[in-house]
């Protein structure tokens, strides 16, 4: 980093050589002001001690010509004024600079301060004045210098820029201009079909049609003038070779940007391939001003002496089109990592990875009839750093705009740096999937050449910093953080370039102790098959069975571990110690430790099916498969009793009295806590589970020639109703196409269906738990989703039902029967009932991965809330 006194000396050396052109290729330019990034900046000014007034009186101007005159505060706070005024300022010391003023066009007049610079001290109750005195600038050009016209810059045919720093120019034969170039003078070319950002050089050699030229400094060809550019530049997407991934968006003020990039990075025995996506829309309308001033040449103890120029450049950047468009970013940022023992934290190294750049038009601006050819320019720039497993996607959309610059006064040597910013935004909420500490970033960068090769330029860096803790507890907090640079840059070997940091930045804009909006997407795991059952332990660690496996995905982010089983995995439970239960279709029965290794397994009913699992506060896991309800040792796996029911048992649950319930193909049954059947009711029920409320009463429900029906069993074992849905909503179903039952904490029934024909709808039933008034009574209401739904819903706490289908999560109000909100949730046909993480978000599985949305509330308790009853999926009424 350069010290001030350094950065003071080696200025004008910069500034005599910075807009120089050159053969040379041009290092890429970067920080730009944009505003892509997530930041909170703290408002400037408010009120203090009571100030002055200060009277700033122009003259020299000519009517309808207005001034620009900077009042720059200690503080670095600029007004801008183009005629007298009477300015209320704080007290305090400020500089007053005048800028060169004029149209750019060739031999338009220009007019400059007599005095560049004034200080000035307003007091407090104290006014001051200040007088600016323009006078014209008159144009001298140097001797050797030779503006070529229109014929002359229309028979030059090629270009090219060789690697030892020249330029070898070609002319079509007999242009008098060119023939007469002699060794030493400059040649300035204006745009033409062979040079588009034209071309300035000094003669090496010249024999008629080949011209060699060395780069020359600006101040060589002017040695009195005025430099003057006032631009908006906006983003058309006009005439221009766009990048690879950036596109017209159809208005013409925008580009919308959607770019993949990939990058190996590798260290011992660890792989990571990491994934920069960057997407948006870029709205930019840029003001630029560059006002250059070049004083006459003096005698200097008898030499002459060129004097450094003034010096001022000032960019705003708006990023709101001006149609009313705002700017959108989304970063994505993604390594997949593979170690000889599983996946790893990987530690990698920031990286950048540039895109090509957009190039505006070239605009030609004059000092007398001298042509400065500027093409100003765009690039895109993407990265990320830090520590990651998967990814994460995080952004922001944004408005505003961010202006700053630098004034350099050669009368006094100094270098003058400011800026204002005017910016809000709004942050989107990380969607995970992996534990990470990450940095992703897009860097935009513009500025302008001159001449194609080198100019000043205005830097912002905007990014967006995440970080996790996956404790327990869990914790994760979202960054924003700017950066603002100015200054020239250069593509001479050996002279660095001359740049200010203005300011850096960064503030905490989003935790995990802030909310979320409702419905928004809090974690995504894809990829994998999650439909085999779900349970979440209290770390919030998701375990979920996928095929021939059961997996633990904590925070439903990158896998934990992995076990392999037989057969495909039917369903899962936890008992209260955290062991995860398991079922295949193979008939085979897991128990298995928290961390993944293996309790125990069993295979009972030699590769019978198992259909549910319920646990039992004594400590037995109860199965129903076959036509038998049996017992084993949660401990070790050894077999208890078992009851032969004469008829396939479709499930079994337990009551908070123990006794275990059973549900088969033509009854519901009681069987008491050490075995046998206590009491067998008639209810047909279809294969699914059943349901039992918070008074005892056990719900099934069966499907008969299309016809959806209900039955209440009362905790004695006798019919209390049976409710039928046929011809409800135009529904019809089949057994596999419904949910199991379950019970919210008012008591009403929920079931899920799928549309077994396109003429039939797929809908959310809620079924009041009263004995009907007629055979015809509709349920309480009806949600019609259209989709695939036979996952059991999941009740909330705040009054909403979940559904998970083969395309959406869905909140559903649990009063009226209205969608809440839905996300997309990708296409599946089998899915596993949604269950709760404790920072209130609601988590499901499909057959292409797991999804979690924030619900702001958590599983109904003491009720059958879900799949299995609780959050455990246990099967037992607590």
């Amino acid at each position: 980093m350069l010290g001030r006194s350094q950065i003071i000396r080696i200025t004008w050396t910069i500034l005599t050589l910075a807009l120089r052109a050159s053969l040379m290729p041009l290092a890429r330019m970067r920080n730009w002001v944009f505003l892509f990034g997530l930041l909170i900046l703290a408002a400037c000014g408010g009120a203090g001690t009571q100030g002055g007034v200060l009277q700033v009186r122009i003259t020299g101007l000519p009517t309808g010509t207005a001034a620009v005159v900077k009042v720059i505060g200690t503080d670095q706070s600029e007004r801008t004024i183009t005629s007298d005024t009477d300015l209320k300022l704080p007290p305090g010391d400020y500089v007053i600079r005048g800028l060169a003023v004029g149209s750019g066009e060739k031999d338009a007049p220009a007019y400059s301060p007599v005095v560049a610079t004034q200080s000035v001290t307003v007091g407090s109750r104290a006014g001051a004045s200040v007088k600016v005195e323009y006078q014209p600038v008159v144009t001298k050009i140097s001797p050797e210098t030779r503006v070529a016209d229109d014929a002359a810059s229309a028979a030059l045919t090629s270009l090219v820029r060789g690697s030892d720093g020249r330029t070898t120019l070609t002319f079509a034969g007999g242009n008098p201009q060119i023939t007469a170039l002699k060794t030493g003078e400059i040649l300035v070319l204006g745009p033409s079909a062979a040079a588009p950002e034209g071309h300035l050089g000094r003669v090496v050699s010249n024999d008629g049609t080949t011209v060699v030229t060395e780069p020359a400094a600006m101040q060589e060809v002017v040695q009195q003038g005025a430099f003057i550019l006032n631009r908006t530049l906006v983003l058309d997407g006009q005439g221009v070779v766009l990048p690879q991934g950036v596109l017209p968006s159809g208005v013409s003020t925008c580009l919308d940007v959607n770019r993949t990039l990939d990058a190996a990075a590798g260290t011992g025995g660890v792989a990571a391939g990491l994934k920069v996506t960057v997407s948006g829309t870029l709205c930019l309308s840029i003001d630029v001003s560059f006002n250059m001033t070049y004083y006459p040449i003096k005698l200097v103890n008898g030499k002459l002496v060129q004097p450094p120029p003034d010096i001022y450049l000032n960019s705003k950047v708006s990023t709101t089109s001006p149609d009313g468009r705002k700017t959108s970013l989304r970063v994505s940022a993604s390594a997949l990592v593979a170690t000889p023992a599983g996946e790893a934290p990987f530690e990698f190294p920031e990286i950048t990875i540039p895109l090509p750049e957009y190039k505006f038009s070239p605009i030609t601006v004059w000092t007398g009839a001298v042509p400065w050819v500027i093409t100003p320019f765009i690039a895109l720039d993407v990265g990320a750093g830090g520590t990651v497993t998967a990814g994460v996607k995080f952004g922001m959309d944004s408005e505003g705009s961010v202006e700053g610059g630098f004034s350099y006064d050669s009368s006094s040597n100094r270098t003058t740096t400011w800026s204002k910013r005017e910016l809000s935004f709004t942050p989107i909420w990380p969607v995970f999937n992996s534990t990470l500490s990450l940095k992703a970033f897009i860097e935009p960068s513009a500025g302008f050449y001159i001449y194609g090769v080198a100019g000043p330029f205005l830097g912002l860096q905007p990014y967006v910093r995440f970080k996790t803790d996956f404790g327990p507890p869990i914790s994760w907090q979202l960054y924003g953080g700017i950066g603002l640079t100015t200054g020239l840059t250069t593509a001479f070997k050996g002279v660095p370039p001359f740049s200010y940091t203005l300011y850096n930045f960064e503030a905490q804009i989003l935790s995990n102790r802030q909310t979320p909006p409702p419905g928004q997407t809090t974690g995504n795991a894809p990829g994998f098959d999650a439909s085999g059952g779900l349970v979440v332990g209290p770390d919030d660690t998701v375990y979920v069975g996928s095929g021939n496996s059961v997996r633990a995905y904590p925070y439903a982010l990158a896998s934990k571990w992995n076990y392999n089983t037989s057969d495909n995995v039917q369903g899962l439970s936890r008992g209260d110690d955290g062991t995860i239960y398991a079922w295949d279709f193979g008939g085979t029965l897991y128990a298995i430790n928290p961390d993944g290794t293996e309790k125990w397994k069993t295979n009972p009913l030699g590769n019978l099916e198992i259909r549910r699992v319920a646990l039992t506060a004594s400590g037995l896991v109860v199965t129903a498969g076959g036509n038998t309800v049996r017992t084993f040792s949660a401990a070790n796996g050894a077999p208890g009793w078992s009851d032969d029911v004469g008829e396939s048992v479709y499930s079994v649950a337990v009551d908070k009295s123990g006794n275990i319930w059973s549900n088969g193909s033509s009854s519901v049954r009681k069987h008491a806590p050490t075995g046998g059947v206590l009491a067998t009711v008639a209810a047909p029920s279809s294969p699914g589970g059943m349901a039992m409320a918070p008074d005892g009463t056990i719900y099934v429900r069966a499907i008969s020639n299309g016809v959806i029906q209900v039955t209440a069993v009362a905790p004695n074992a006798t019919l209390k109703w049976s409710k039928s849905l046929s011809n409800t909503n135009n529904e019809r179903a089949e057994a596999d196409s419904l949910s199991e039952p379950v019970v919210g904490p008012d008591g009403t029934v929920y079931i899920c269906g799928t549309p077994t024909d396109p003429m039939y709808t797929g809908s959310l039933f809620a079924v009041s738990p009263t004995a009907p008034i007629a055979a015809s009574e509709v349920p309480k209401w009806i949600y019609t989703h259209k989709e695939i739904c036979d996952a059991a819903p999941a009740v909330g706490n705040n009054g909403q039902v979940y559904i998970i289908t083969d395309k959406s999560l869905r909140a559903i109000k649990a009063d009226s029967g209205t969608l809440a909100w839905s996300v997309p949730a990708g296409n599946s046909n089998t899915k596993s009932s949604p269950a709760f993480l404790t920072n209130q978000s609601v988590v499901a599985g499909t057959s292409s991965g797991l999804i979690s949305a924030y619900a702001g509330g958590q599983l109904a308790t003491g009720t059958w809330a879900r799949e299995g009853g609780d959050a455990n999926g246990s099967g037992r009424m607590r």
